[in-house]
């Protein structure tokens, strides 16, 4: 028997699985977003400031050393968005959970309503059997 909640339950079966996919991109940007900071601190870790040789090559280290300062600051905003995206997609996965496990509790629950009433159906054909073959004999 096809229950009335089998559309919605099928509709948010659909909502829940997008809900996961969102989620498991959320999570693969946030891996992304961390493995890019700590690869920013690598390449700054392997920087080194002359300690001999003209003003010029000084300057150009400097410059150097602070554009990767900036990468580093934006690798950071990265990684906090990230972050935030994340736990966006764990509230709608949580929420997406919540409604199909409620949808699919009715389904299950008028899927049991219709078994308790198709056994009393047939238990009160059963006694209505008995009736009959107990007449019969009494005749």
């Amino acid at each position: 028997m096809k229950s009335k909640y089998a559309p919605l339950v099928k509709l948010k079966k659909k909502g829940l699985d997008q809900a996961e996919r969102n989620l498991i991109g959320a999570n693969n940007a946030l891996s992304a977003a961390t493995v890019a900071l700590s690869d920013a601190y690598a390449l700054l870790s392997t920087f080194d400031l002359p300690t001999s040789g003209s003003v010029g090559e000084l300057i150009q280290s400097q410059s150097i050393i602070q554009a990767q300062h900036y990468e580093i600051q934006r690798c950071t905003a990265l990684l906090v968005n990230a972050q935030q995206y994340q736990l966006q997609m764990q509230q709608h996965f949580r929420a997406a959970r919540v409604e199909y496990e409620k949808f699919n509790y009715l389904e299950v629950q008028e899927a049991h309503a219709h078994t308790a009433k198709m056994k009393k159906e047939e238990a009160k054909m059963l006694d209505e059997i008995g009736v009959m073959t107990y007449k019969r004999e009494i005749l």
